[in-house]
Formats: structure tokens, sequence, C-alpha cells
């Protein structure tokens, strides 16, 4: 197998930092990957919540075991190295607004499921997360603000 160069960008060194460079082939598995990865960017932390997104395909890379091959990743594939939970403001009925970690990774059903659980509501089957309308600013809104509840710190269970 001929190695190939492959772009990866980490999004914990921020935005603007330039996507880091791997030598790879395409028998290498998913696992290898990271670990190259996490080897080349030299920052010491627990890396056991990020996994690879592929941005083309709009789908996480979870099965570390599955080569590249098997995955259909080549050179032009844009991956990013990104954290698998992360906050979320979810907005209740009653007019609450809750911070929670979420989990990206799974699906909306399993996120949801952990939610519900996580609030003691029952019947998750009946919820599913929806992006609100964006509604234009008025002068007579300045000062209205909303009292958020920040439950980043309460695991959700998957």
């Amino acid at each position: 197998m001929s190695a190939w160069d492959l772009l990866v960008a980490v999004e914990d060194l921020g935005s603007d930092a330039p996507p880091v460079t791997l030598s790879v082939a395409s028998d290498l598995h998913v696992g290898g990957v990271i670990l190259k990865l996490v080897e080349k960017t030299q920052i010491k932390r627990d890396w056991s919540d990020h996994a690879l997104w592929w941005e083309q395909k709009q789908r996480w890379l979870l099965r570390t075991a599955w080569t590249l091959e098997k995955y259909g990743i080549q050179s032009d594939a844009r991956l990013v190295f990104m954290p698998q939970h992360k906050p979320l403001r979810l907005g209740l009925p009653n007019g609450i607004t809750l911070r929670l970690r979420a989990c990206f990774s799974s699906s909306v059903f399993q996120t949801v499921m952990g939610v519900c659980r996580m609030l003691n509501i029952r019947h998750p089957e009946e919820h599913s997360f929806l992006r609100p309308v964006e509604e234009k600013k008025k002068k007579k809104d300045k000062d209205s603000s909303e009292e958020i509840y920040d439950l980043t710190g309460v695991p959700l269970s998957s």
C-alpha cells in the first residue's frame, strides 16, 4: 500500500490553526489515525471523548477498528477531530432554558432519551430537538434577559 497525506483539523487547537498532516495508508485503522494525531499534537490531556468527524459525509467515524479503505476515506477527505459531547441550550415549553452537555455522536433519539432520563421526563419517544426560529431583534427587547440553568456538569447517560 502506498502512503498518502491526510489533513485532519483539531477543534481544540482553534479554528484558525492549520490542519495536522498525517502520512497514512488505506489499510490503517481509524484508531491508528487517532493515535498518530494525538502523538503529533503533543498535547497531554484526556482525549477519550474525542472522535473523528467526516465533514463531506456528515458522519462520525466511531468504529476505530475499521480501516480508512472500509470507510472510503481518501486523501481529499476533510476530517475534524473533536469532542463527541458538547454544550447544548435547551428551551423547555415552560420558558426555562437549560444548558447541558449532549452527545452529538449518537442518534438524535438516543440523545433525547438521555436528556429525558436526566430531567425525569416520561415518554421520550414523543420528544425531539428543534432549532429555534431566528427572530429579528426589536428595540423593545433590549432589557429582556432569560435565566439559564447550567447543567453541563451533570453526566448524561447514554
